[in-house]
């Protein structure tokens, strides 16, 4: 029986379109630069594995920044939750499952800046337990991530259900035993029906 459900940040609980934000600030090559250099690069992930930081992404990247836009892009690397506005439907999902009684916990490929940024995800106020990547250098999809979750919260796969928006991710928690559904936020719907659908009371 599923007592408990896991949710993914970005994507699930905030927005992510450093496509659309870039096109929206800068200039198309500057943005298609800053797109493969920084913000689709492998560093961006490593830096939610905790293994890079801000300062070491600047420092290899920064030459490539044109200068005019350097002190805005570097603000962004240091900090981009102001350009991955909340969602608006998931507190009242969250609200709504805490009130039946299912536990509520985050497991998310983050940065340690997380903590410093949490306060401003209005859902986050009622979930139980966090763990995010940069925490124990692991990162989803990866099995042992997904066991230390289990670990820190004591909770057994099978009574969870996760919820992100990347496929790979949910597969990883399968074969770890959780199951899961992966989350398109244009269809919020589908993601209640998919709670329904394993018995979850909404």
């Amino acid at each position: 029986m599923i007592r408990n459900i896991v949710f993914d940040m970005v994507g699930v609980l905030i927005d992510y379109d450093p496509e659309k934000t870039l096109s929206g600030l800068f200039d198309a090559p500057t943005a298609q630069l800053l797109l493969r250099e920084i913000f689709r690069n492998p560093l961006w992930s490593e830096k939610d594995r905790g293994t890079v930081s801000p300062a070491d992404i600047l420092a290899r990247k920064g030459a490539l920044i044109p200068p005019e836009v350097y002190d805005q892009v570097a603000a962004m690397v240091e900090n981009y939750y102001p350009y991955m506005p909340p969602f608006p439907e998931p507190e009242a999902l969250v609200r709504t499952l805490k009130a039946n009684g299912y536990g509520v916990y985050l497991l998310s490929n983050a940065s340690m800046d997380f903590f410093e940024r949490k306060a401003g995800i209005p859902a986050l106020q009622w979930f139980d337990g966090c763990l995010i990547s940069a925490e124990v250098r692991q990162i989803k999809p990866e099995p042992e991530i997904y066991q230390s979750f289990f670990a820190r919260f004591s909770l057994r796969p099978e009574t969870c259900f996760f919820i992100d928006d990347v496929q790979a991710n949910i597969d990883g928690a399968a074969r770890c035993g959780m199951p899961g559904y992966c989350h398109d936020h244009t269809r919020f719907d589908a993601l209640l029906q998919a709670l329904r659908c394993v018995g979850v009371t909404l």
